[in-house]
């Protein structure tokens, strides 16, 4: 047994999500990083996306993304959150009588730790313009006039986010809404959480316009690697997420996820850990 075999075979044995999703005869397995400690495996399905029966076109689409602690034999889910793993049930019996180590070593060509997490692409939020013109963090006059007025506004602590932008809790922080987007507020500041790409509204990242009508061919010339690891989200096919990291050192906890509904720019979102 190989180990792309072996590793096929655990993944088909677990309650893997895609596989809730996808019959496990259409998923396939493959090895997409390998470190002295896990293995990140892509869990992907093939399809024919010719419209003339006469002609295959064939293209490849990920449904999912195990990783495999090759130590502790721990494997976890993480298509739908990189930072909040699912622990996930397998057939331990199949590494019994197969040596993971051996099976996936050297000449599987292992990285050097920490290469997987370096090769995630970048948005820094230096470098981004909401409507051409803001930056992330701007003053209620500032919204305004890019803006206008906001369509509602919500205290905070009605909303009890886990984790806010400003970290004050002040009982006057408010969220503010427009066009789907929100923004948060606190003593004169706002800055943008959550940014949709609805009514007009667009971004420029390096002087690049990013809009509604942008497809994820065109994403991918900004962020190959995070497009070429994009998670499916939904039964459909038809919404998807890549995650870029704030900064190229890895300080941040946080990453900027962009959404795709029907290959297209959706929305943005600043996540960060409670």
């Amino acid at each position: 047994m190989s180990c792309d075999q072996l590793l096929s075979a655990i993944v088909k044995s677990s309650d893997a999500i895609a596989l809730k999703h996808f019959s496990d005869t259409l998923v396939k397995v493959r090895i997409d990083y390998l470190s002295t400690e896990k293995v990140r495996i892509k869990l992907f399905v093939i399809s024919n996306v010719s419209e003339d029966p006469a002609h295959e076109k064939l293209t490849e689409n990920a449904v999912g993304w195990l990783e495999l602690n090759r130590q502790t034999h721990r494997l976890t889910d993480i298509t739908n959150d990189l930072d909040k793993p699912l622990v996930l049930k397998y057939d331990t019996t199949l590494l019994q009588g197969h040596d993971l180590n051996k099976l996936c070593g050297d000449e599987a060509a292992i990285a050097k730790p920490g290469a997987g997490y370096e090769q995630r692409d970048v948005m820094k939020e230096a470098d981004i313009r909401f409507n051409g013109r803001l930056k992330r963090f701007f003053t209620m006059a500032e919204f305004e006039k890019v803006f206008g007025k906001p369509d509602s506004i919500q205290l905070l602590k009605d909303e009890a986010p886990c984790v806010t932008i400003f970290g004050t809790e002040a009982p006057d922080d408010k969220y503010l809404y427009k066009d789907g987007s929100r923004f948060e507020t606190s003593k004169g500041r706002l800055a943008v959480d959550e940014f949709w790409f609805k009514n007009g509204n667009f971004i420029t990242y390096k002087g690049i316009r990013i809009d509604a009508n942008t497809t994820m061919n065109e994403i991918k010339k900004l962020f190959p690697t995070a497009v070429n690891g994009r998670m499916n989200i939904d039964k459909e096919g038809k919404l998807w997420v890549i995650q870029l990291r704030e900064d190229t050192d890895g300080t941040s906890d946080g990453h900027i996820k962009l959404f795709f509904r029907n290959g297209k720019v959706s929305f943005l979102h600043w996540w960060f850990p409670c």
